[in-house]
């Protein structure tokens, strides 16, 4: 009966002390990660839908090929031989390169290769899809709207006032989101940036 006693005693301390390295190892990972951050080279600012950002011309994000490729493999295809792994979104693998890029989409190969930003408030890293959320004052000028700012029309929504536009690759999307923000023909316009994936149940 005492040996159970004592094994349970054991048990239990075993499992408090596990808990607390966890809780100390996650801590130590995100100051870790926020000392990363600050190390990074800040460039263009721009406005999100609800946040300001900050492109971060050192790092870069490529999706996974599939789903049994390893972040380490995508990374591999890019060509960079200094690529550090900084996280994983989803699909999105972002690295952090030896050099430094505009605020554009690119190529690796056969991949495309896509800038981020640093959320200004929180820290959080997003990746610049290369798509243009706008809500032109009238859907008529949607058609002039892409021809001025040398953007393709992806989608329209007409009932929600809202065109899905998509910049070609070598466009900066800070400079073309700021001069679309500025267009007197625009109610509202902001890059979609993947900040948060889901992670399926």
């Amino acid at each position: 009966m005492n040996i159970r006693i004592a094994a349970l005693i054991f048990l239990l301390v075993a499992q408090a002390s596990f808990a607390q390295d966890y809780r100390m190892s996650a801590k130590t990972a995100a100051t870790e990660r926020a000392a990363m951050v600050k190390t990074l080279e800040r460039g263009k600012s721009m406005k999100g839908s609800r946040e300001q950002y900050q492109h971060l011309p050192q790092v870069f994000a490529i999706a996974l090929a599939s789903a049994s490729e390893t972040p380490e493999q995508a990374l591999a295809r890019t060509g960079d031989g200094g690529a550090q792994l900084v996280e994983t979104k989803g699909r999105l693998v972002l690295y952090r390169s030896a050099g430094t890029g505009p605020a554009s989409l690119g190529r690796a190969g056969k991949a495309s290769v896509y800038p981020t930003v640093v959320n200004a408030r929180t820290g959080t890293l997003g990746v610049l899809t290369g798509t243009l959320i706008v809500k032109p004052k009238n859907m008529a000028d949607a058609d002039a709207i892409a021809g001025s700012h040398g953007l393709e029309t992806a989608r329209a929504y007409p009932q929600l006032q809202t065109v899905f536009y998509r910049a070609r690759a070598g466009v900066d999307l800070a400079d073309v989101s700021a001069a679309l923000q500025a267009d007197p023909r625009i109610e509202s316009a902001y890059p979609e940036i993947v900040e948060h994936v889901r992670a399926p149940k």
